[in-house]
């Protein structure tokens, strides 16, 4: 990795700089909450919404049920989520065509919450916190974030400090035994009669929640319900202001997870590695929702958060610096992947035992032109990156495998850890040249070093093995007021998500992999009537991706890592509608095409053409419509309904591994006062069956929710 001269050099005048400034769902929803208008090119330097962005409020996601990152993709065209149901290790995270790999790629669509980064999918929190609002950029966003985004970047900012304390809880009840509590407060806080703060200018935010419920899948082997689910967490933050013109916060978050087995179970199907015959699963029981393993699973994982924000209003611009630290823990993850009560036969069964770990530090500092400044905005900064992935894994395989003197089932166990270290600078401007037409570009240029250990049991090997990079990408765009409702936008850039390596190979040539490069272009138009309290956004893309990150199997190893596709296309359409039609009426809805192909790539490992198959893990469409009603006296009610068409799952776009699609039908309905609401709602009404993930290795899928009912109570408690 970088020297420790190099890394000083780098590391602490970043941190100096930002020491030079030192001298709601807990909300009750709100009926009338006004449409959000994106008005601007120019970003978050004016304080207005880009383009290329869609605009969530906190009712948006209250209408939609959204609770976790996932449910996100109801709201915003072609951002989808492949959901394994591990909190996010395995989950695929996808936008216009780009996507991470399951395990060792980097992300494709980035994620901040309040100004901290994650870095890779896996890590992302699982359940989302009371939010003020949610903004979901398309296409390449290195240039506007100090974290890389080739793909896209989703970025929340959760419930802020106002001028008075307040204080709301939640209660549910549902289906499967589910149990929630929600709890969050907000507001000044009384002043200290002594020590260092005394006197001082303090506010803090604070929010709690705790969920469980019991399992969807049934065992019929051990007779219980194996996916039982238990999450607590929450985040705090204390605010201060020495100065008006300074505000520093100290912020921590946690979450602690005690789920039971990954909700995986055997399709109908599976298909021969060896002779490639499709043949009936011998441990499908006939339901999507039954299995008939004999090990139970788990999944207990930890995430923690620490960051210190220090903002300096410069007059001229607006500083900011943000340090923080993350810890994930994963471990242990049990898996029983064969199905199958497999006492008669213990040699031939097929499980997984995972522990991983990553730490990240990031350290940002940007600088951005204060809002209404004139015809001029801009934003800028440098960010500094350490993050450490480790790993024990012991994989236990059913099949007869290569070994020294014959064929036998074994157990594979592997230690790594996979370090990368990156340093950038990224940088944005927009200018308003007069009579509605303006012009932006930015450009990002970043420093990486990956380094690789990995130590093998049986028999003994080890790779060692690190490489960096430098990588440079620009973007540039520009917007036309064709009149007073109507503008026109285009937008070329470049994203790179840098190389990388697979612990999961005994070859270095197949462990590496190189730089993924998008060359993205999008044109648009939005419509925007604030009189009429409308907001309408249609836009057409098309990517070209040179080496592109995808997933593969060796059939004659064990070996599942990253290669590059040669080229990979991904074109399409995009649209969303924010409405109100009437003061009582709010309706959203959005609908994405993208039709992602392999232009050029030869299977990995057995050379077969995988031209002109689609690109597995991205849905060529995604959609959602949902309304809220209020009625007269304090009732209303909601509802909404999306789907998806046609997911593969592997690059051979084989039938059985593919997700034909489907339609989920959400409702809800209640009553509220000034300070309490009770809703009652119910997901899945139709009893949608459908898969959220497939393993094709494995001949299994991940079921999405059954059909649940629930009781929600609101409370403003302050």
């Amino acid at each position: 990795m970088f020297t420790h001269s190099i890394r000083q050099s780098l590391f602490y005048p970043l941190a100096l700089a930002g020491g030079l400034y030192f001298p709601v769902e807990a909300q009750i929803i709100e009926t009338l909450s006004e449409v959000r208008i994106t008005a601007s090119s120019s970003g978050e330097g004016t304080g207005e919404g880009d383009l290329d962005e869609t605009v969530l409020s906190s009712e948006d996601m209250n209408r939609f049920g959204v609770e976790t990152l996932e449910d996100l993709s109801a709201l915003a065209p072609n951002l989808h989520f492949v959901d394994s149901d591990t909190r996010g290790y395995g989950s695929v995270v996808s936008m216009r065509g780009l996507s991470n790999t399951l395990f060792f790629g980097p992300a494709a669509v980035g994620l901040y919450v309040d100004d901290v980064p994650f870095s890779d999918a896996f890590t992302y929190a699982s359940n989302l916190l009371s939010l003020d609002s949610a903004r979901v950029h398309h296409g390449p966003q290195g240039v506007s974030f100090g974290a890389n985004a080739p793909g896209g970047m989703i970025n929340l900012t959760t419930l802020q400090a106002g001028e008075t304390f307040e204080g709301s809880a939640s209660l549910e009840y549902g289906s499967y035994n589910t149990r929630s509590v929600k709890y969050s407060s907000s507001g000044p806080l009384p002043a200290l009669e002594s020590g260092f703060l005394a006197g001082q200018d303090l506010s803090h935010t604070f929010q709690f929640y705790w969920k469980e419920r019991d399992g969807f899948l049934r065992n019929t082997t051990l007779g219980i319900r194996p996916d039982d689910r238990s999450v607590m967490g929450g985040v705090g933050s204390l605010i201060w202001k020495p100065h008006q013109d300074t505000e520093v916060k100290l912020r921590v978050m946690a979450e602690l997870v005690d789920d039971g087995g990954q909700r995986l179970t055997a399709l109908p199907q599976s298909l021969s590695r060896f002779t490639g015959q499709v043949t009936p699963n011998l441990a499908f029981t006939g339901s999507p929702f039954e299995v008939g393993s004999d090990l139970a699973g788990v999944t207990e994982s930890e995430r923690y958060q620490l960051s210190l924000h220090i903002t300096k209003d410069l007059g001229w611009a607006t500083a900011k610096s943000i340090s923080s630290y993350q810890r994930w823990d994963m471990g242990p993850q049990t898996v029983d992947l064969d199905f199958t009560n497999s006492d008669p036969f213990p040699l031939f069964a097929l499980a997984s035992n995972i522990t991983q770990r990553q730490n990240l530090r990031t350290k940002e500092f940007r600088l951005q032109s204060p809002e209404g400044a004139g015809p001029l905005a801009w934003r800028g900064g440098v960010f500094y990156m350490l993050k450490e992935n480790t790993g024990d894994t012991g994989r236990q395989f059913p099949v007869p495998a290569p070994v020294p003197g014959g064929f036998a089932p074994f157990t594979e166990r592997v230690n790594f850890s996979v370090e990368q270290e990156s340093f950038s600078a990224y940088g944005k401007l927009n200018y308003e040249l007069g009579n509605g037409f303006s012009v932006d570009a930015g450009a990002r240029a970043e420093l990486v070093e990956v380094s690789l250990n990995r130590a093998k049991e049986a028999p003994p090997q080890r790779l060692r093995e690190n490489r960096d990079e430098v990588y440079f990408s620009p973007t540039a765009g520009a917007s036309y007021e064709l009149s007073e409702n109507l503008t026109a936008f285009v937008r070329s850039g470049l994203g790179i998500k840098p190389h990388g390596y697979s612990a999961f190979s005994d070859d270095i040539n197949t462990a590496r992999f190189e730089e993924e490069r998008n060359w993205s272009n999008e044109a648009g138009l939005q419509f925007r009537s604030e009189p009429n309290k409308l907001n309408a956004v249609v836009r057409a893309y098309m990517n070209k991706v040179k080496d592109y990150h995808l997933n593969a199997q060796n059939p004659f190893s064990t070996d599942f890592v990253v290669v590059n596709a040669e080229e990979v296309r991904s074109s399409g359409v995009e649209a969303e509608l924010q409405w109100r039609p009437t003061e009582a009426l709010l309706i959203h809805a959005n609908a994405g095409y993208s039709d992602a192909r392999f232009e050029d790539y030869d299977d990995a490992f057995t050379g077969i053409d995988r031209g002109g198959n689609t690109v597995p893990f991205i849905p060529e469409f995604t959609a959602s419509v949902g309304f809220r009603y209020d009625l007269p006296g304090g009732f209303f009610v909601g509802s909404s309904i999306r789907g998806t068409r046609d997911t593969f799952y592997d690059a051979a776009n084989t039938e059985i591994f593919s997700e034909d699609g489907y339609l989920v039908w959400d409702a809800q309905v209640g009553y509220e006062r000034d300070n309490w609401a009770v809703t009652v709602y119910g997901r899945n009404l139709l009893e949608e069956d459908y898969y959220t993930f497939i393993n094709p290795q494995i001949a299994g899928g991940t079921p999405g929710d059954p059909q649940l009912f629930g009781v929600r109570v609101d409370l403003d408690i302050w």
